[in-house]
């Protein structure tokens, strides 16, 4: 069995306007298993039911505060300055995550001191909370970020010394924040996928991943935040976006994940996660 401290692990939730769905993460995060989190929220100046909903929950909450700011990831980066945890991630205001997602996380980081960062498999649910997908991933494998690989990031938990060596979030970025960081952290430390469903997912017509693929539908990747995608990526790897591979992708992500859940490794960390789970 794998046997870990209670290393403190920091959750930041970015959050505007998400009254609709806020409590249900809110009460995800407070349903871990895990003993040691500090939780906190950072609402951009809400003027819905949000922080009626944050006061109602509010002596569960490390700290919270409302006030404009520079959207979202500028949010994140304040609770970032904010937080003291060993181990940090972010939760957006209406996904969630499972109830041992940081318990699992936090063995295996703790028993791999190489690994930077981990991240699991992700059920997909749409507004009204009905599971409408499930999305098992293979094993990291850093080229895959050249194919515009996209980690789920609610899934995601990472040490708070390989974000800082890696220079962190971007304030500039509005959508490609996540992926831009993803590829600072792979160059500094090993990302490791674990076989587990760590996090929900939320589809709806507001969120950004849908209207992200409403102006691929309607300008490509020549304005907004593909256009934004297609810069970090142009950053990074000094080619331009390769759209046929992006395409390709999640296919090519099932295929390796067939491959991979045949390997003794997947059986072995099964094992271990149910020894965690208890």
């Amino acid at each position: 069995m794998i046997s870990f401290n209670q290393s403190l692990v920091s959750i930041i939730t970015p959050s505007f306007n998400q009254g609709k769905y806020i409590e249900e993460t809110i009460q995800s995060v407070l349903k871990q298993d895990y003993p040691n989190i500090e939780y906190i929220i950072i609402d951009g100046g809400s003027c819905d039911k949000t922080i009626e909903i944050i006061k109602r929950y509010e002596k569960f909450i490390s700290s919270w505060v409302s006030e404009p700011d520079e959207g979202q990831t500028h949010a994140i980066i304040k609770g970032f300055e904010k937080a003291k945890g060993k181990y940090i991630t972010w939760l957006c205001s209406d996904d969630l995550i499972e109830p041992s997602m940081i318990s699992i996380s936090v063995a295996f980081l703790e028993n791999h001191p190489k690994w930077a960062m981990t991240f699991g498999d992700r059920i997909r649910y749409d507004a009204k909370s009905n599971i409408i997908g499930y999305h098992k991933y293979c094993d990291f494998r850093p080229w895959l970020l050249k194919w515009g690989f996209a980690i789920p990031q609610e899934t995601m938990l990472m040490r708070r010394d390989a974000y800082d060596r890696s220079d962190g979030l971007d304030k500039s970025l509005k959508m490609a924040m996540d992926f831009d960081l993803f590829c600072k952290i792979s160059k500094i430390g090993q990302i490791k996928h674990l076989p587990c469903y760590f996090g929900r997912f939320r589809s709806h017509i507001n969120n950004k991943s849908t209207l992200f693929n409403d102006e691929i539908s309607n300008t490509g990747f020549k304005k907004g935040a593909p256009y934004e995608l297609a810069i970090v990526y142009q950053k990074h790897f000094k080619k331009n976006f390769p759209v046929r591979k992006w395409r390709k992708v999640s296919l090519l992500n099932e295929l390796l994940s067939l491959c991979d859940r045949r390997k003794k490794q997947h059986k072995s960390e099964m094992n271990q996660i149910s020894a965690i789970r208890g």
